[in-house]
Order: structure tokens, then C-alpha cells, then sequence
């Protein structure tokens, strides 16, 4: 079994960075799911168009998140990439209080 996991995933360079983003991404989803079940959360309407969930807010901040270092990257290339990653955070923090 964990030789066949092993090869179906050897497709990518597995570095300590990015096995610690994915499990984070994962853990977090994971414990989103269980927060939700505990305690569900109401529906509301922020500066958002669209009614959402504390879920619908935070798979669109991750996607949303992605899209600014993508935008970041083709315009600037790797130059300081500090300053997408505090874009992102100050845009999914807000987006978490009042989306």
C-alpha cells in the first residue's frame, strides 16, 4: 500500500514546504467540516453580492488568495513575494470578518 502511494505521488517534487501547505490545506478543511458540524453557521450577506458561509468565504479566499500570487507573479515575476502574501492575508482576513 505505501509503495503505491508513494508512486502515484512521485509525479512531484515533495519538498518540507510543500508537504506543509498541503497538510495545513487539508487539516484546515478537515476542521472546517467539524466546526460546521458542531456549531453550523448562518448564512449572511456582507460586502459580498451572494449570501455565504463561513465555507463558501473560506474556499473563496484560498482561490482568491491563489489568484492574487498568479496575477502577482505574471506582472512581477519573483520579486518580493512578501507583498502578495500580505495582499492575500489583509484581503482573506476581511473578506472572513465582513464577506
Amino acid at each position: 500500500m505505501w509503495q503505491w502511494f508513494t508512486d502515484s505521488i512521485a509525479w512531484m517534487y515533495w519538498t518540507l514546504p510543500s508537504v506543509l501547505f498541503f497538510v495545513a490545506l487539508f487539516g484546515s478543511i478537515a476542521l472546517m467540516g467539524v466546526w460546521d458540524a458542531i456549531s453550523p453557521t448562518p448564512v449572511r450577506k456582507g460586502f459580498l453580492p451572494i449570501p455565504t458561509t463561513r465555507g463558501d468565504r473560506y474556499f473563496i479566499g484560498i482561490i482568491s488568495g491563489i489568484t492574487i500570487f498568479l496575477v502577482w507573479l505574471g506582472f512581477m515575476g519573483q520579486a518580493f513575494l512578501y507583498a502578495p502574501l500580505g495582499i492575500s492575508a489583509a484581503w482573506c482576513v476581511a473578506l472572513g470578518l465582513k464577506g
